[in-house]
């Protein structure tokens, strides 16, 4: 009987230690919301100083500009090949014309003196620009 008691306790002890270790580990992972709406305008190339996009979601009133980080995976078209390296073909340097996208988007909060911000962690392109 206290063979099994023991044992029991034991392994009481052990879900608790568990419990406490998971909750006192911090949280790394996020997901991140995606987004329909239309890329208004793109500056610079992937990789260039200031490379970013403005973006309205449908909606929502006001653009909001997103910075172009290399490497971002993107799509060609919707269920098409991932890519993590190179310009998205829907996001042309200098274009003015809307192009419908669909973005991946996360909250950064800030961190000491680092901004916080919203990012763009993956973009599919709706169809490839000519």
């Amino acid at each position: 009987m206290q063979q099994r008691l023991r044992t029991w306790l034991v392994g009481a002890v052990l879900i608790v230690v568990g419990v406490v270790v998971g909750y006192a580990l911090p949280q790394n992972s996020v997901s991140p919301k995606s987004e329909v709406g239309n890329v208004t305008s793109v500056h610079g190339g992937i990789g260039s100083a200031n490379a970013g996009f403005e973006f309205k979601t449908k909606g929502v009133t006001g653009l909001v500009h997103y910075t172009l980080e290399d490497p971002t995976p993107w799509q060609a078209r919707p269920n098409g090949t991932w890519r993590t390296s190179g310009q998205p073909s829907c996001l042309r340097p200098g274009s003015t014309t809307p192009v419908k996208v669909t973005l991946g988007v996360i909250s950064v909060h800030s961190v000491g003196s680092a901004p916080g911000n919203s990012m763009a962690v993956w973009i599919e392109c709706y169809a490839a620009a000519p």
